[in-house]
């Protein structure tokens, strides 16, 4: 399948969400640990791939990795993991990181619809994803778009000193899963 390339005029900036290749290794390793860096949104503190892990990983035909790229930088990153097992490749888990300066503005949006065009065009009936309870932009975000509250763990993670339960959020991407 040939992925569109979604071009938009942003604040006097032209951005693209494009889908990843080998060659944005670097960009998206760099991407991810500036957010990680940040403390506050993923739950790893060191992106764990090489650039080399990194390039094997996005040639995986069973994982979608889109970028959102200004002036040539990867400013945000988005990945759909496609359940291994034959009991769970109806499902895929979707992870999202946009850089500090580039939130609110539309890129996640976007780069979430394009992900459940993805899935829904590969067989995927559902998405899941994890958000800390504390992440009250993108728990909004989610619910704007369809995503649901299947479970909370409570006071899984510490932050800064206080606990954060984990948000459990799900979307069907088909209508027979629905209830």
């Amino acid at each position: 399948m040939i992925f569109m390339i979604w071009k938009r005029h942003l604040e006097s900036k032209d951005y693209i969400i494009r889908e990843a290749n080998p060659r944005d290794a670097r960009q998206i390793i760099d991407c991810m640990q500036s957010v990680m860096d940040e403390k506050i949104y993923l739950v790893g503190e060191y992106y764990l791939l090489t650039e080399r892990g990194e390039q094997e990983r996005l040639k995986n035909p069973d994982e979608l990795t889109l970028v959102c790229e200004i002036n040539n930088k990867i400013v945000g990153v988005l990945t759909l993991q496609r359940g291994f097992y034959k009991k769970n490749r109806h499902t895929a888990n979707l992870g999202i990181a946009i850089m500090s300066g580039y939130r609110g503005i539309g890129i996640g949006t976007r780069m979430i619809r394009q992900a459940l065009e993805w899935a829904m065009d590969h067989g995927i009936e559902k998405v899941n994803l994890e958000v800390f309870s504390s992440n009250k932009n993108a728990i909004s975000l989610y619910k704007h778009l369809g995503f649901e509250i299947e479970g909370i763990r409570k006071n899984q993670f510490i932050i800064n000193g206080s606990y954060v339960d984990d948000i459990l959020m799900t979307i069907y991407t088909s209508e027979s899963m629905k209830n």
